[in-house]
């Protein structure tokens, strides 16, 4: 079987992380584009650090990849206003797709948020929502959209809110049944690997929510 390559960008964020660990598990080249240094040293992960400003830079390791998956993310707080909040969820995602796309890649993966709606009076799910439908008017031949719940894993860091849904996720997740199940708490590693599992397969804009990474994630 041939080797196949993908780009992660955002890849040492909880999902990121995840995704390269998996796609190398399965025997593929991973280029992990970030700005800090990645963690793994497998010899099949290759770590790209990169100015998010000008991506345009790294044009050349976007060319001959199979697929591309966004995990870019952030907080208000960490990114301390909210208009460095939609630079980094709105025009580095963006840029991404669109440098993605003028490379020639077909396949492109994207995580935003159960609920992402750019009418939202939501300021976090309006901004979800503006980058879905700018990156769903770009044209990629396969676009996965990944709107998970609150992800459940190792952060970095972690606000009391996040501290407290991981703590008691299961008990939550046992009262959203039938339409709200979309809104479960989701393991990182169980989206990671769905979106590996998702990416490419389908033509066109597709949406996945928690019962889709169930049944492409799980065990």
């Amino acid at each position: 079987m041939m080797t196949k390559t993908f780009l992660v960008v955002g890849s040492t964020g909880l999902v990121g992380e995840m995704v390269v660990k998996h796609l190398a598990l399965e025997g593929n080249k991973v280029k992990a584009l970030s700005r800090n240094s990645l963690s793994s040293s497998d010899p099949l992960v290759e770590n790209i650090k990169v100015d998010f400003d000008r991506l345009d830079l790294y044009q050349e390791h976007f060319k001959q990849v199979d697929g591309v998956y966004i995990c870019l993310g952030t907080t208000i707080s960490k990114a301390g206003s909210e208009e460095a909040f939609e630079e980094v969820d709105i025009d580095y995602c963006l840029e991404t797709a669109k440098q993605a796309l003028n490379a020639g890649v077909k396949n492109l993966s994207l995580i935003t948020s159960v609920g992402a709606d750019s009418s939202s009076s939501n300021f976090y799910l309006r901004t979800k929502g503006i980058v879905e439908n700018k990156i769903s008017q770009l044209g990629f031949s396969s676009l996965s959209i990944h709107r998970p719940g609150l992800l459940i894993g190792p952060r970095k860091e972690m606000r009391l809110a996040e501290f407290l849904g991981q703590k008691i996720y299961p008990l939550i997740n046992l009262f959203l049944l039938g339409n709200l199940s979309k809104f479960k708490c989701i393991k990182a590693e169980v989206l990671a690997r769905a979106m590996i599992k998702y990416s490419g397969l389908e033509q066109g804009t597709h949406y996945y929510f928690y019962n889709d990474f169930i049944e492409k994630g799980s065990d």
